[in-house]
């Protein structure tokens, strides 16, 4: 044990020794080309200080008594002693009931019959002699109340706003109404 503690110790500061002269190296390159005889000799003060130091280091010897007063302080060591029991006593164990599954049925679901509200009529169709009826100036409200377009665009132009609404019977065309603002502007017929 005092043999592997000397190897260590004398490791270690050679490792720190070579450490400290690399580094004093680096740093005398630099600042010796700048400062001089003056910076050198500081140096060499620095070196000639630690290679003592090692030195000394190196010749110390450790006795054995000295180790083993001093392991005796770093480390204690007994014979093992149960604890005694904590003050909390600890959780009930978990006990896990064991489920069944059941089968169930569900319960019938009374049908009620869906009694079907009759379709609404259809609109009426709009005829010639119904845009005949038609005159500039009439409103959107009572031009629908003849009966919906089957074709209606609607788009912005100039400000205002344009509609133009197409009836149409039986796949061919009726009349086209042009309306401006909500109000039929003109009327054409085929």
């Amino acid at each position: 044990m005092c043999r592997l503690m000397l190897v260590l110790l004398l490791g270690i500061t050679g490792y720190a020794q070579s450490l400290v002269e690399n580094a004093a190296a680096a740093a005398g390159g630099s600042v010796g080309g700048v400062a001089g005889k003056k910076v050198g000799e500081g140096l060499a003060g620095i070196f000639n200080k630690v290679d003592k130091t090692t030195a000394k280091a190196a010749k110390t010897r450790v006795s054995k008594a000295q180790l083993s007063d001093a392991s005796d302080e770093l480390m204690e060591v007994g014979p093992g002693v149960p604890r005694s029991a904590p003050s909390v006593p600890p959780p009930p164990p978990i006990h896990r009931a064991v489920v069944r599954k059941v089968a169930r049925t569900p319960a019938p679901v009374p049908i009620t019959p869906v009694v079907l509200a009759a379709p609404p009529p259809p609109p009426p169709q709009v005829t010639g002699d119904d845009l005949n009826k038609i005159s500039t100036g009439m409103k959107r409200d009572a031009l629908l109340q003849l009966g919906p377009p089957a074709v209606r665009i609607t788009m912005f132009e100039d400000g205002h706003l344009l509609e133009i609404y197409r009836y149409m019977a039986n796949e061919t065309i009726v009349g086209v109404v042009r309306l401006i603002d909500g109000n039929v502007a003109a009327v054409q017929m085929p």
